[in-house]
């Protein structure tokens, strides 16, 4: 509640010279992704003045919270074809294109630089638009896009370029589930409000044995990694 209360007071005193009047909206979930223990929900700015959960119920666009699973995907694909080409270091163009797709064309842009030539690493790491496009574009959209259905979260996405930069409709929920395959190695963990179930005769606890593996350890730890980047730059 606090985390959540300080950033509306940002966020608040950034809009009073914008938009006066306007109140901004949060949410907010914590989760181990480990076991998928639901640790803290906050699910708008006041519970009196509104009920609607947020974290549940409210689906954005993630945007480039999107990114690490389009080059998770990127792995995936090179491991099925044994391409040893594919990886961390491999070159990406971070330049402006235009992409045809469903006899439309789209023209997408960074926020604000463009690198030209950089690595999967560093394009993943400054969160470059172009950059992560290209790499989608390197195995197929529909790849991508399949990837994100394999792991059975929110609704399966439309195969266009701009799934690349999150393009669809997910809650927070949705991403906090998601991005448990990073801790599990490649298995996604349901999240859940419930740590135990205790009875006469047994308890009960989530299996994390028992998850569904939706893509391989090495390429998990791989993305894992190159987004340590982010922290660390």
């Amino acid at each position: 509640l606090d985390a959540v209360r300080d950033g509306l007071a940002d966020v608040d005193a950034l809009l009073a010279g914008r938009h006066p009047g306007d109140q901004a909206q949060a949410a907010l979930i914590a989760v181990d992704p480990r076991n998928g223990e639901i640790l803290a929900m906050v699910g708008g700015r006041s519970y009196n003045q509104s009920q609607f959960n947020r974290v549940i119920a409210a689906r954005r666009h993630p945007g480039s919270v999107f990114k690490p699973f389009v080059f998770l995907a990127a792995f995936e694909f090179a491991a099925e074809a044994d391409r040893s080409d594919l990886t961390p270091a491999s070159i990406t163009v971070d330049a402006p294109a235009t992409f045809a797709f469903d006899q439309q064309l789209w023209t997408p842009r960074n926020f604000d630089v463009y690198d030209g030539e950089i690595t999967w690493r560093r394009a993943l790491t400054m969160s470059r638009n172009l950059g992560t496009i290209r790499v989608g574009e390197t195995i197929g959209f529909e790849r991508v896009a399949d990837q994100w259905r394999a792991l059975g979260v929110g609704p399966p996405p439309q195969t266009f370029p701009s799934i690349t930069l999150g393009a669809f409709d997910l809650s927070p929920f949705d991403v906090a589930e998601a991005y448990t395959l990073f801790t599990n190695g490649g298995r996604v963990h349901p999240l859940t409000a419930i740590q135990r179930v205790d009875t006469p005769d047994r308890q009960w606890r989530p299996d994390v044995a028992s998850l569904t593996r939706v893509a391989r350890a090495d390429t998990t730890f791989l993305v894992t990694n190159m987004m340590r980047g982010v922290l660390d730059e």
